[in-house]
């Protein structure tokens, strides 16, 4: 599958509508806040990656962090960011941006996030592994770069994952799907979804490859109990904090 498959998803109204309706009702997990205050200074430029409707950077400028740049690679989720920022008289900047093509400097920012499981929406191991080279070359030595995927081994699915493991084995696996570990599924929204949920030594090598020391690797469950609106937006997922060598 190209990347440009996968955005389909993410341009349709109604999937940009719930992402929206994801920055009130939502906001920031209460995971993601202590994990981003531990971790970054209001001080601090700050790259978001995947940043749909605005969600996270919204949240963050309510913290007073007052230098994150939202990007998305779907100009509808920027335009709509970029909508409600203006609602709301904020002054959050967010662009288009391709994560594996980044157009920015080298060590432009003082850290980075994928939040939502973004970064496994790229498809393609080899397109992730660019993705966190360019997320590395982009961030200064020293900083933290944060993001959240599913874990297939901890993903509450495992019977699911035998039987999927079974069809690769028989070589009658979905044929849109390229990799073990590709999800390709109808959405609530009506529409076909890619995500790949991950091996934790997949992704632990992919970092390590790119530059990053990995320091904490942990379900969300495992760092605090969210709030229904959080666990009906998303099911548990794992939080990555890794470090530019």
């Amino acid at each position: 599958m190209e990347i440009a498959e996968a955005q389909t998803y993410f341009r349709q109204t109604t999937v940009v509508d719930h992402y929206s309706r994801a920055v009130a009702r939502v906001g920031l997990w209460n995971s993601e806040e202590k994990i981003f205050q531990r971790l970054f200074q209001p001080e601090q430029s700050l790259l978001e990656l995947g940043c749909g409707a605005g969600r996270i950077a919204i949240g963050l400028w309510e913290l007073n962090y007052r230098h994150v740049l939202g990007t998305d690679y779907c100009p509808e989720m920027v335009a709509e960011a970029r909508r409600i920022n203006q609602v709301l008289e904020y002054g959050v900047p967010f662009q288009q941006a391709d994560a594996t093509h980044l157009p920015f400097d080298d060590e432009q920012f003082d850290g980075a996030i994928f939040g939502f499981n973004g970064l496994m929406q790229i498809p393609g191991r080899s397109n992730r592994q660019r993705a966190m080279f360019e997320i590395a070359r982009v961030i200064k030595p020293g900083s933290w770069f944060v993001f959240t995927g599913h874990d297939r081994n901890r993903h509450g699915r495992k019977s699911f994952w035998k039987e999927e493991h079974k069809l690769w084995v028989k070589g009658r696996q979905n044929p849109m799907i390229e990799e073990f570990g590709d999800l390709y599924y109808e959405a609530d929204e009506g529409y076909w979804m890619y995500i790949h949920a991950a091996d934790s030594a997949e992704v632990q090598a992919d970092l390590e490859q790119a530059g990053f020391r990995v320091d904490v690797s942990a379900l969300r469950s495992e760092i605090c109990m969210e709030p229904a609106e959080v666990r009906e937006f998303s099911d548990d997922t794992r939080f990555w904090i890794a470090q530019k060598r």
